[in-house]
């Protein structure tokens, strides 16, 4: 299986597309872990220890987007260095060169493909970067 062994958080509000998601991953060996809002999200990673990878969702609820919470993965040594790849439904064009400057490892635009996914997430965890224009997912 691809990512057996592989740790994924992912931060996602709708718990029906996260589960969807999580299933995809499991099914190729991962662990994965959830937090819905973002606002635990820290706790949990650092309660986890390890993580490969996360899976963030630009679009949270609460006022909360998944800039705030990359911004505070990033203020925390032990977690700064984990990838972080957006997965969202917001418009590529206008959020994807934010996410690049900030130092995200790709962007997936929803509506995903379960059947490339575990690919995709595979050449982030060995150091490639991912951007939907890329045209590799």
């Amino acid at each position: 299986m691809l990512l057996t062994d592989k740790r994924i958080f992912v931060v996602e509000d709708n718990v029906a597309y996260a589960n969807i998601l999580m299933t995809a991953l499991q099914m190729q060996g991962a662990q994965t872990y959830f937090d819905r809002w973002g606002t635990h999200t820290i706790n949990r990673l650092l309660q986890l220890g390890h993580i490969d990878i996360i899976l963030m969702d630009l679009m949270l609820a609460n006022n909360i987007s998944g800039y705030d919470v990359f911004d505070e993965i990033q203020a925390i040594p032990e977690l700064s260095t984990i990838p972080v790849v957006v997965v969202s439904a917001s418009d590529a064009t206008l959020e994807m060169d934010k996410c690049r400057k900030k130092g995200f490892a790709g962007f997936i635009s929803k509506p995903i493909s379960l059947k490339t996914l575990p690919q995709t997430i595979a050449r982030v965890l060995t150091g490639t970067p991912v951007w939907a224009d890329e045209g590799i997912y």
